[in-house]
């Protein structure tokens, strides 16, 4: 009797300590695929089926992203750690927390020490490792802040048992992060923890196919972050790995503020997202490593975010032009025929590439001198007019040539710098292009100097601008090697996120090979990333000039050394649709020189889906047109003559805003600014901006609303209350602050700017290099008082270093008082510029103008468009360095 009194007290206990856990609050105990009753049980964790409500939707997990309410979750009073010492350090907080008993994953890490460093006023960092064994961390050159911030925007509180932190704004209270909700996991192969949000409304979470906003209202969400070489598509892991988001703060007042998280961890991890609102991160390696930024604002957080993994590059002022490439010319004479309808047709163009199918058996390093013969000489003719060259390597080097007569292969061997087994010494092999390859460890100190060797000599022989690695997740044609993997842990972990393919070990390298580092389980998603840094730095050597390099995997941090393209997207309108927010995603990742391959790389696009592709890439900040073996020929001059007139306008459209671009990239290298941005980033307390991802803003000041669906001739677009004017036509908006249709015939691309910003522009030339010393124009939005401002930065566009010794010229416009403008020339160190103002056009002057003077002196050569309001005056032939300060005033009859 009295044991059955017991047993029933237990059950009654257990089931209170599981009843009364709502769906929204449910913490996934078992994420594995093969979740059944008995298995959720064996963990002590409860099984339910999910409270039926109004609201509840049931779904079937997946393991593609599908997840919803968990049967198995934790109870309340499930295992954990607690406080068992804190002390106060010169950096913030040393605490020491213990678990008393083991839970359910092998190797459970009892005694773990926590750090709290209160970095800075808007930066806060929790460490969580082991107290007895040194882990792997992650290589990142991070900041080290051993002094504590005196002041902060943050207040931290802790929960001793269960242990917990609690992270809330100062000024408003708002929860910024709270570990109470679901118990902390630590095991060797298994580290789990759980926040709550501030609200279900989420941005970042890269790189996925998806929306801009991550809306966790309704949804459950599984993101899976390990690089894997397949082509977009939704709920997939794909090139690269940027476990960093962004979360809106709404406050009682209707007032926003942002936050942001990043997670410094290299291992395959999930992140599962669920309504109440919360996020939980599960990853199979390394520490716990949290930053929290506290913004208040969007720009706030990026910027406190890339003081961490490092600002953007300033890329060299030729690739901000129009790439051309394809793979499937086959022979150079497809590429000549191709360049000569592009001229005939006044097409500009900077850049041609070429893919694998101009390299020797696909071999790296080597070009087919047999369907490419003379690629040599035809390169150097294309940069004696101008035209830039980049071309594609791959990772993997062939391991079969006949010896000594593969030269990157040979001289690898020599120094070691080759991928190797598990505990061996032998080398792991995949199959790639070439067939069977070895993998350079870019992690080892003689990777660098082999890489630079073997790209200097082949420099030598085609003397390339810039440098294309892909296929650089490391991607492989079969799982694992050609001689499989291992039975152990690295191989064959405990747990396994839900990667595409089902094992880490899918279409890419063995998690157990080995890098000079560390093994490839700790670094697999960072390969792309010191591949990248190796070619930047080959590239200065070689070149002795500002490096290009396009990477297709990335890690934080990337953008310090590579530009990016989305990957192996289809031709849908579909596929165009989702480049915007992948765009978006990167510039908030500090990959700020980022574009879709336009038009789409597989499947044959449509002249329609290719010109509105053409008209939105103008506003990619990298943009290049290419597309796959076997697929039409999509250049630009391959259409009709009617879509080349309007793809010409768009190209034009680009071309002409150069200068802005150029500005742009100078401010994401020196001040952390975004290039792309959405509508939220700057209309931060408009509800209405929060899910718009199919419009964006270049900078501040240029609004583009592409046309995205097929067979339309209108946009669906919301304009911001704000001041607009319609560009290139400079005719004032009168509707805004609403949802409008804009017009948006085939031939035609909604763009508009944005009152208070002066615009600097060029007159395009054929290229870049030949346009350089073309007339400057300027375009001058006012606000509603009257103002408005701008920046020029401009350098010869290639120098490594022209920002370190000032070898530049930096001027500042201003507009005042609606009728006086000035141009300050803050710097003027570079002196073989023609930089000659021949246009400013005024818009939104609705006062008829009567006299017009430049630096005092009357001038005559103005006009004063009465319907549009608009003021133009041209002809100008102004040096704009002439002077450290020059103005131009108007003045209005009476």
């Amino acid at each position: 009797m009295i044991s059955i009194i017991i047993l029933f007290f237990i059950y009654s206990s257990n089931a209170q300590q599981c009843d009364q856990i709502s769906n929204v609050a449910r913490f996934d105990c078992h994420s594995e695929k093969d979740s059944t009753k008995e298995k959720c049980l064996a963990r002590n964790c409860c099984w339910r089926l999910p409270i039926k409500s109004a609201n509840y939707t049931e779904k079937n997990s997946t393991g593609f992203g599908f997840v919803s309410v968990p049967f198995c979750y934790y109870p309340k009073d499930f295992p954990t750690y607690e406080i068992i010492s804190t002390e106060i350090t010169d950096f913030g907080q040393r605490i020491q927390i213990l678990k008393k008993q083991t839970t359910y994953m092998p190797y459970d890490i009892l005694n773990l020490t926590v750090d709290l460093i209160y970095e800075t006023e808007q930066r806060f960092r929790i460490r969580i490792y082991d107290s007895v064994n040194k882990r792997y961390e992650v290589p990142l050159q991070v900041p080290i802040v051993e002094k504590k911030a005196n002041i902060t925007d943050y207040e931290i509180k802790l929960s001793q048992k269960p242990f917990a932190i609690l992270v809330t704004r100062k000024s408003t209270g708002v929860t910024l992060f709270d570990s109470s909700v679901s118990p902390l996991i630590f095991a060797d192969q298994f580290i789990k923890f759980s926040t709550r949000l501030s609200s279900p409304l989420l941005y970042g979470f890269g790189e996925h196919q998806q929306p801009l906003l991550i809306n966790v209202t309704q949804e459950w969400k599984r993101l899976t972050f390990y690089t894997r070489d397949f082509p977009p598509m939704q709920h997939i892991n794909l090139y690269g790995v940027h476990p960093f988001h962004i979360n809106l703060e709404r406050t009682s007042d209707n007032q926003t503020n942002v936050h942001g998280q990043f997670f410094l961890n290299s291992n395959a991890m999930d992140v599962d997202l669920q309504p109440l609102p919360a996020v939980t991160y599960t990853t199979i390696g390394g520490i716990i490593d949290l930053y929290i930024f506290t913004g208040p604002t969007v720009q706030n957080v990026i910027q406190q975010y890339w003081d961490i993994i490092g600002k953007p590059m300033m890329p060299p002022f030729w690739s901000l032009g129009f790439h051309l490439c394809r793979w499937g010319y086959n022979k150079i004479e497809n590429i000549i025929s191709s360049l000569e309808r592009m001229q005939k047709a006044d097409f500009p163009l900077d850049v041609q590439w070429t893919d694998i199918d101009a390299m020797s058996s696909h071999l790296d390093f080597t070009y087919d001198d047999e369907y490419f013969h003379g690629l040599p000489e035809f390169v150097r003719a294309l940069q004696a007019n101008g035209i830039h060259y980049v071309n594609i390597i791959d990772p993997g080097i062939s391991s079969t040539q006949p010896a000594g007569s593969y030269f990157p292969y040979d001289d690898g061997i020599k120094r070691g710098i080759f991928m190797k087994k598990f505990n061996s010494t032998e080398l792991i092999t995949g199959k790639v292009w070439p067939g069977t390859t070895v993998f350079p460890d870019f992690t080892n100190p003689n990777a660098i100097e082999w890489w630079t060797n073997i790209a200097e000599a082949f420099h030598e022989v085609i003397p390339f601008d810039g440098m294309w690695i892909d296929m650089n997740e490391p991607s492989s044609f079969i799982d694992g090697s050609t001689d499989g993997c291992t039975d152990n842990t690295f191989d064959n972990p405990p747990f396994v996120p839900h990667v595409h393919g089902d094992a880490l070990s899918a279409k890419t390298l063995c998690p157990s090979a080995q890098h000079y580092l560390s093994s490839h389980y700790n670094l697999h998603n960072m390969y792309g990333y010191f591949e990248a840094q190796a070619t930047n730095q080959a590239l200065k050597t070689i070149r002795k000039k500002r490096p290009f390099v396009l990477s297709r995997s990335s890690f934080a941090g990337s953008g310090q050394f590579t530009a990016h393209w989305t990957g192996d997207n289809q031709a849908t309108f579909e596929d165009m649709y989702f480049s915007i927010p992948a765009i978006l995603s990167f510039n908030m990742f500090g990959i700020t020189h980022v574009g879709a391959d336009i038009c789409g790389f597989l499947l044959d696009t449509t002249e329609e889906l290719c010109i509105r592709w053409m008209q939105l890439g103008s506003f990619y900040p990298f943009m290049r047109n290419h597309n796959a073996l076997g697929q039409n020929d999509q250049d630009p001059a391959s259409f009709s003559w009617e879509a080349q007139q309007i793809m010409k306008q768009a190209l034009i459209m680009r071309y002409s805003l150069i200068p802005f671009w150029y500005t742009l990239h100078y401010e994401a290298a020196m001040e952390s600014k975004t290039i792309i941005q959405p509508l939220f980033s700057e209309y931060l307390n408009d509800a209405n901006t929060y899910d718009i991802d199919q419009q964006f803003l270049v900078g501040r000041a240029i609004l583009v609303s592409p046309n995205l669906l097929p067979e339309s001739d209108i946009v669906h677009a919301y304009i911001p209350q704000d001041v607009w004017y319609e560009f290139p036509s400079g005719i004032k908006l009168n509707s805004v602050g609403l949802f409008t249709d804009l017009n948006a015939p085939i031939s035609k691309i909604n763009v508009h700017i944005r009152g208070d910003f002066i615009i600097p522009m060029q007159i395009p030339g054929d290229n870049l290099v030949l346009g350089r010393g073309n007339p400057f124009t300027l375009i001058v939005a006012q606000s509603q008082l009257g103002t408005a401002s701008g920046n020029l930065y401009w350098d010869d566009g290639d120098s490594i270093d022209s920002i370190e010794t000032k070898t530049y010229n930096y001027l500042e416009f201003s507009l005042i008082d609606f009728n006086k403008l000035t141009i300050n020339t803050l710097v003027s160190n570079y002196k073989d510029s023609a930089m000659r103002l021949d246009l400013i056009k005024i818009l939104g002057v609705n006062k008829f103008v009567s006299n017009v003077t430049v630096n005092g002196e009357n001038y005559s050569n103005y006009l004063y468009n009465i319907p549009d309001q608009i003021l133009v005056i041209y002809a100008l032939d102004l040096n704009m360095l002439a002077q450290s300060s020059q103005t131009i005033q108007w003045t209005f009859s009476t």
